[in-house]
Order: C-alpha cells, then structure tokens, then sequence
C-alpha cells in the first residue's frame, strides 16, 4: 500500500487539540482507514489487534495513535456510515468502503449484466465472484455480503432464504 504523505508525520499519530486541525486530521484518518481496509480486504476491525497493525502503529517513526484516538475515529466511521458496531462493548466492528446498499446495487447490476437475472445463487458463488474479478465487493465478509443482500431483499430484486 502506498501510504500518504501525512504516515510518515509524527504529529499525525496524535490528534490535535485545534477544532478544525483535528477535523481536517480525522477526515485524513478515516480516508487511510477505508483505503487500507480495502486494499487488503479488511470488512472487520477487531480494535485490539488493529492498534499493532500497520493501520494504527508505524514502525519507522515509532509513533502510534492511542486506543481513546482509534476509538474517536471509529464513532466518525459510524457517523458517516463506514462503520457498524458488532458489540456492545464496542471492541469489533464492521468497516464499509461501499455502504451495504451499494454492494447491493453493484452485485444487482453484475447480476443483470452477466445474464443471471432470475437464477440462484449462493452466498459463496458471490464472495468467491467479488474476489476472482475486480468488483466493489472484493474482499467483504460473509457478513456484509448477507446485508448487502438483505438491502436488495428490501427493494424486491432479491430472495435471502
């Protein structure tokens, strides 16, 4: 992954304390969030583990963001709809690069563009479609493909059964 300039800049691993600095900071994160998600076909974070990934911790510089800041830039995950809880306690969570109704809309389109309309089709045949071709549902969890789905169910283009 080609990260952007501001990874290697030590102040970038502690959000700034100026209101619209920090805003600018955390619009940054979140894009280097979904971008790394999606280059290596994340669809779950797991908080513990990702605070000693790439992702939160660079090596070079030795510099990381603190679990509290992680745990900031999540909720403007959730706010902006990237992201979904899948705990109370808030440790595990579902990242969206594509929301599940867009998935929904693209498996939809490459279904009808593919000659498949009306055909069944299982969960697998999809994930394993989404990653043997260069599709907005690459790398999505099992999951994410269900809600995807159950978004195409509530516009009647689908059957989850």
């Amino acid at each position: 992954m080609n990260w952007p300039w501001q990874y290697s800049f030590p102040p970038f691993f502690t959000l700034q304390p100026h209101g619209p600095t920090r805003e600018k900071q955390i619009q940054a994160w979140k894009h280097l969030v979904i971008t790394y998600c999606q280059t290596n076909s994340m669809s779950t974070l797991d908080l513990a583990e990702t605070a000693d990934s790439p992702l939160f911790y660079n090596s070079s510089i030795d510099r990381r963001l603190s679990q509290e800041e992680i745990r900031e830039i999540c909720e403007n995950l959730l706010a902006s709809g990237n992201l979904e809880w899948t705990d109370k306690s808030k440790r595990r969570a579902y990242i969206f690069w594509k929301s599940p109704s867009q998935i929904g809309a693209d498996i939809y389109r490459w279904v009808d563009e593919s000659g498949q309309k009306g055909t069944v089709m299982t969960v697998s045949e999809l994930l394993e479609e989404g990653n043997n071709s260069d599709t907005s549902w690459k790398g999505i969890s099992h999951e994410i493909m269900i809600k995807a789905l159950t978004e195409l169910q509530k516009s009647r283009k689908a059957e989850v059964f």
